[in-house]
């Protein structure tokens, strides 16, 4: 598998989990139905990593993993205040869905829901100042619709 770099960074209020979706646009600056792009020139970092929140000793000298989570972060650069303000207004206190999208390796794209994020301010010298989203979803590993998901683009 190449590697992906996820220019294309979608969000959406919190609603059903997909496993599909059609884009629509042109090259570079796809768009996908019912999604909005993070404003901003380019989503400079993006990872989701899921990840183990949990273990129960079985007594064999194995664990059981009882619980996952997905830390989600985001570097936004190159965005205005009005960006920042957009920003801000989408995600603080608010549950999202969010899609990370590589615009020349769109098929598989990739999705965490119900999630909430936070927008970080970061301003240091010598470097460009960005939007760091930062937050994580967690759910018991039973879940048989896990909110993080393979999405197939077309």
């Amino acid at each position: 598998m190449a590697k992906k770099y996820f220019y294309r960074v979608f969000y959406r209020s919190a609603t059903t989990i997909i496993t599909s979706a059609t884009k629509g646009g042109s090259y570079p600056d796809y768009t996908i139905s019912g999604w909005t792009p993070i404003p901003g020139l380019a989503a400079e970092v993006a990872k989701m990593s899921p990840d183990i929140d949990g273990e129960e000793p079985l007594g064999d000298g194995t664990q059981l993993a009882t619980g996952e989570k997905i830390p989600l972060e985001v570097k936004i650069v190159g965005f205005t205040s009005a960006n920042y303000a957009t920003i801000r207004g989408a995600f603080v206190n608010t549950k999202v869905d969010l899609l990370l999208m590589d615009p020349d390796q769109f098929g598989t794209s990739y999705a965490a829901f119900g999630v909430r994020l936070f927008p970080k301010l970061t301003v240091e010298g010598g470097a460009e100042p960005a939007i760091v989203l930062a937050g994580e979803r967690k759910y018991g590993a039973g879940v048989s619709t896990l909110p993080f998901q393979m999405v197939t683009v077309s």
